[in-house]
């Protein structure tokens, strides 16, 4: 699965670097300082947060704990940074320093933005102990007409509090936080959730957000609780443009106890755009008859996706659409190219849900389609199904493309409401009973008597829609994943759910562009592009089994190299189809790429052909320029060549590059060494093992080395480092 990261190059110092004011001071707290002291250096340093609370911080400054180090207390912030000047606290040396904040909040700053939060744990005396929750941004209800910008929330472990690990929010309907990035943390074992925003409804008080690689699991939901849900892992509110990606939560919410709903891993409500992509949500739990999913968009979300997300053995909906009473009005949902595997495990409830009280036009405009869904008998004996529309109160849901797959009888569609809601050119196929449909008070055992009946799996007058083995490489063999240490599950159980090259699922979807002018995203599940206009595509997650189309150029060799102060650019290529024209193309930091020169093709040949350019390097004033190739056939379509880096200037110090990133296939990386010699390469995985060990040979300059042994790693996230002598650098990698 693509968890896309953006490269980060870190060297082993503090991620609290310079800021822009030049006034701005830095304290340090130390285990060793004296609150008598200035605090200004790491000689003279403070020793408690008591210190800290006193003290008043301008835009700029830094606020450093001795990593490493426990110190005892709640932080009390006042201070007010700005988005560009942040005030940050965090922690010098190595490592993370600890808060602990006994029986109260950890964190607690009110009224204020421009604040960064980096490298810190915030420890709880426990859960059931505790009184609050551990890292608070708030704003008060008095305050009106303000805009908070700029919060950074990166690299934190939360752990130990009744209420929320994380929580940000607003008591005002007029003010709220925007540019809020929460990123890199872990929330675990509190009480209410482990991330969570919240606003004065209806308002959309807060804006611009974004949520990514972040745990949260074994927040356990509150027993005393009964008025509302407890025990979600992420849960945003009240944000008019949010995106959360490459996260995971898993054991979550088994203490809930309110009976009218229940927690799910990560979800949303009263959001706009609202994005929740690349992220896997399991085993998590409702303790009381509702909910426990995987994946929620709830009342009030409107123009919000989830997709390219993987749900498995949690207790409720691994997607779940829900508007509850008294929400704002809900509209323009999508849920594509998701993968489902064994939800809803208990309280019969479905793999995909909707449930709607009607209020405010109930669930209006939701397009779920090219996802997948596996599903075995729930675990407490209820009726599962794959797909369940529980209520009334929903209008113009479209169901395309989709792989509903049960075992033993477990029916494929359950609908208890028959109108607003559209099915076309789904696959429905289960052991046992191939079909099984549930529809008002009707039920059907073969597709052709549903269709019949109530005009379902029908586009005018054609039938669509097989009641067929799809024939998945391996489903419901993907293994399970180790909860306890929370390591992600082997890239075999995602590519369970790829379909073997006879399936009849391969080029049966819809053409959703072209029938229906319905904008089906840029790539599936997996990665691969999605149907071009007039191209039928698969039903299910993935497109990536279609048979792919002669491509315009067999671009054998392309080489990109520096002579003296000039890049020189060769390929070559074997035969070339309607070959229109190639692009060169330039970057400084190989991820936007500029067109700096066409070179004619020849158009169509079986004849091998040869291409050459010379780029000035004088004009570039980085250490590294890429290039690639991107070739336009004369219909129009593009193609692009692999990236290759050429050095500009002489190599001072050790310094290491890695492309592409995302890679899919194998890596390349130029180390660029001062003086030559035997370097060391470690990569490591999200929890720290090494996955991967070499010892090359440099050459003083750059040197350019490849990695095939990557393609064999699972997907996730990687820490890659070379090492020469004392120094080292780093830079984190995504394997999708």
């Amino acid at each position: 699965m693509r968890f896309k990261l953006v490269l980060l190059s870190v060297l082993f110092v503090s991620l609290l670097t310079n800021s822009s004011s030049a006034l701005a001071t830095t304290y340090y707290i130390s285990s060793t300082g004296k609150d008598t002291n200035d605090g200004t250096s790491v000689a003279t340093a403070w020793n408690s947060i008591a210190q800290v609370n006193k003290a008043s911080f301008n835009p700029g400054d830094r606020v450093l704990f001795e990593a490493g180090k426990t110190f005892t207390g709640s932080l009390y912030f006042t201070s007010v940074g700005t988005a560009a000047d942040p005030i940050k606290i965090g922690s010098y040396g190595q490592g993370m320093a600890t808060i602990a904040s006994g029986n109260n909040y950890a964190f607690y700053c009110p009224n204020a933005g421009g604040i960064e939060l980096h490298r810190l744990k915030f420890a709880g005396s426990g859960r059931t102990t505790t009184n609050n929750s551990g890292v608070i941004f708030s704003v008060t209800a008095d305050l009106t007409n303000k805009r908070l910008s700029h919060l950074v929330l990166d690299s934190l472990d939360v752990s130990g509090y009744i209420k929320t690990g994380i929580a940000i929010g607003s008591s005002s309907t007029t003010s709220g936080y925007d540019n809020v990035r929460i990123t890199n943390c872990q929330a675990h074992d509190n009480g209410e959730a482990g991330i969570s925003s919240y606003g004065k409804a209806p308002a959309l008080c807060h804006k611009d957000w974004y949520v990514a690689d972040c745990k949260a699991y074994n927040n356990s939901g509150r027993s005393e609780i009964t008025t509302t849900n407890t025990g979600s892992g992420i849960v945003l509110s009240s944000i008019d443009g949010a995106l959360i990606e490459h996260c995971e939560t898993y054991n979550n919410g088994w203490l809930n106890n309110n009976p009218n709903g229940g927690p799910v891993g990560i979800w949303g409500y009263i959001c706009n755009k609202l994005v929740i992509q690349e992220c896997e949500s399991h085993h998590n739990r409702s303790g009381l008859a509702h909910d426990g999913g995987g994946f929620d968009l709830d009342g009030g979300c409107t123009n919000s996706v989830m997709q390219y997300n993987y749900s498995h053995d949690n207790d409720g909906p691994g997607y779940l659409l829900a508007q509850y009473s008294g929400a704002p009005a809900m509209h323009d949902l999508t849920i594509r190219y998701n993968i489902s595997e064994n939800d809803a495990r208990r309280f019969g409830q479905g793999a995909i849900m909707l449930w709607s009280s009607g209020d405010n036009g109930g669930i209006q405009t939701a397009a779920i389609h090219n996802n997948t869904i596996y599903l075995t008998p729930a675990a407490d004996g209820s009726e599962a199904n794959a797909f369940y529309l529980s209520s009334n109160g929903v209008s113009q849901i479209t169901v395309r493309n989709n792989i509903f797959q049960t075992t033993a009888g477990v029916p494929q569609v359950k609908a208890l409401a028959t109108e607003g809601i559209t099915f076309q050119s789904n696959c429905y196929w289960g052991t046992g009973k191939p079909l099984g449909i549930k529809w008002g008070g009707t039920s059907f055992s073969t597709l052709n008597d549903w269709r019949t009946a109530t005009n379902q799996e029908m586009v005018g007058t054609r039938m669509v829609g097989v009641s067929l083995d799809p024939a998945f490489v391996r489903a419901g063999q993907g293994g399970d994943m180790n909860i306890s240490s929370g390591n992600r599950r082997l890239l075999t159980s995602w590519d369970a759910y790829k379909l073997q090259p006879t399936s009849a699922a391969i080029g049966s979807g819809l053409n959703l562009a072209t029938e229906f002018s319905l904008t089906p995203g840029s790539r599936d599940f997996f990665g691969s592009a999605t149907p071009a206009p007039g191209i039928l595509g698969n039903l299910g997650a993935s497109e990536s089994e279609s048979k792919p189309a002669p491509l315009p150029v067999e671009l054998v060799s392309f080489t990109a190299e520096r002579q003296a102060g000039n890049a020189v650019l060769r390929w070559l290529t074997a035969s070339e189809l309607q070959n229109d024209r190639f692009e060169v193309e330039s970057s400084s930091d190989g991820r936007v790429f500029n067109r700096i020169a066409t070179v004619k093709g020849n158009g169509t040949t079986t004849q091998t052909s040869t291409y050459a350019w010379q780029d000035a390097l004088a004009k570039y004033s980085g250490a590294m320029v890429y290039y690639r190739l991107k070739q336009v056939d004369i219909s129009g379509k593009i193609t692009y060549s692999a990236v290759k880096a050429v050095t500009i200037a002489n190599v001072a110090n050790l310094e290491m590059q890695a492309w592409p990133n995302p890679f899919v296939g194998e890596l390349s990386m130029q180390i660029q060494s001062p003086q030559g010699g035997k370097a060391f390469i470690t990569c490591t995985d999200a929890m720290g093992r090494t996955v991967l060990t070499r010892s090359v040979e440099v050459t003083k300059g750059a040197s350019t080395i490849t990695l095939p042994e990557v393609t064999q790693l699972p997907l996730g996230v990687y820490s890659l480092t070379v090492q020469q002598g004392a120094t080292r650098v780093m830079t984190k990698l995504m394997h999708q």
